[in-house]
């Protein structure tokens, strides 16, 4: 490591504080010369109010592709945040978020990508990739002989 950039982290406004000025992770990451992402991010430390700051900016759509409008000035902006948050801690999903209330049981066993209260953002496009190409893996393979599918109870 430089002299120059030990010095950096032993100021006030150092790049592990920047993380919550919006300066992008990799910017960091180059500043303090780490090897990989996941020691800059070992470092990162992010407040509330930018991780609100990126939710509130993120498109947001439902099952139809129709965006989810979402006020961060309306009178009931801290509710509907205090909500997501919640709902993150509460129903974690691979590729997205359940919107349905807290207080409320989900008919829909393991049918998030059809159920009306889904939400998801751009950051898990890698995960609907990856789950799109599993899918059509199953689709070209289920129809092999001694590939027969199994239910108990209902479908």
């Amino acid at each position: 490591m430089s002299k120059s950039t030990n010095s950096i982290r032993h100021h006030r406004t150092t790049p592990f504080t920047s993380f919550n000025r919006d300066v992008p992770q990799e910017v960091v990451r180059r500043i303090l010369d780490h090897d990989s992402p996941q020691m800059t991010a070992h470092y990162a430390r992010m407040h509330d109010t930018t991780v609100r700051r990126a939710w509130e900016a993120a498109r947001k759509v439902d099952i139809t592709g129709r965006t989810v409008v979402f006020d961060p000035d309306g009178p009931l902006s801290d509710a509907v945040w205090a909500k997501q948050r919640l709902a993150q801690a509460t129903q974690a999903l691979p590729n997205g978020y359940c919107g349905l209330p807290v207080q409320q049981s989900c008919p829909h066993a393991n049918a998030c990508l059809t159920c009306p209260m889904f939400l998801t953002t751009p950051e898990f496009l890698p995960q609907h990739r990856t789950q799109r190409q599993q899918t059509l893996e199953l689709i070209t393979t289920a129809p092999q002989p001694h590939r027969n599918r199994i239910t108990i109870g209902p479908c």
